[in-house]
């Protein structure tokens, strides 16, 4: 087996307009834009592409993309960091990037604010010029900054292109880290007389 993704884009789903900025602009422009480096094997991955196999729950398999996954950029945004998924997937990579002695197997990009985020994360190299392209409405592709998110998009699918190249071989025991599943809510019976 080896790798069968190059990218893995990380993000929250829950709160903010990150997920149709990715939708609507990020995702596209970097598919063709990493083809474009890389050939047109490249492979992008975002959950939304994840089709269901049978008897596998979504976090399990979220975790094997993960696990397949030569490198990831995680789309930063304060709803990032209250996603004890988007923690999870950041600390499984980092801890590759720990074990195989591999810096750069993260590439974050920031979305908004920037500020409120971890002191770990705040002491890594983030590329904050998409802060400034972070229109997620469709309109924005009519615009002249348009343009100039676009030559981004463009370096950015060139660096990660190099990256790729210093990736370490595919392991299949590579860390996967999950947040802790829920506790089921137990509904109390009261008790009378008690």
């Amino acid at each position: 087996m080896d790798y069968s993704i190059d990218v893995f884009v990380s993000y929250s789903r829950r709160a903010g307009w990150a997920r149709q900025w990715i939708d609507n602009h990020f995702y596209p422009n970097l598919k063709k834009c990493l083809e474009d480096e890389i050939g047109s094997t490249s492979v992008v991955f975002i959950d939304k592409q994840m089709k269901e196999k049978v008897g596998m729950p979504w976090p399990d398999l979220l975790a094997e993309r993960l696990g397949e996954s030569r490198l990831m950029i995680p789309v930063l945004s304060p709803p990032y960091f209250e996603s004890e998924w988007c923690v999870a997937e950041w600390h499984t990579m980092e801890k590759r990037e720990k074990e195989e002695e591999t810096p750069g197997l993260i590439y974050p990009i920031v979305f908004s604010d920037g500020k409120k985020f971890p002191e770990s994360v705040q002491g890594r190299q983030l590329c904050k010029k998409f802060k400034k392209y972070n229109n997620p409405h469709l309109s924005f592709k009519e615009t002249e900054p348009y343009n100039h998110f676009y030559r981004e998009v463009k370096r950015l699918a060139r660096r990660v292109s190099e990256r790729i190249e210093n990736v370490p071989p595919w392991r299949e025991d590579w860390p996967v880290l999950k947040p802790e599943a829920e506790k089921p809510n137990i509904a109390r019976i009261p008790r009378y007389g008690v």
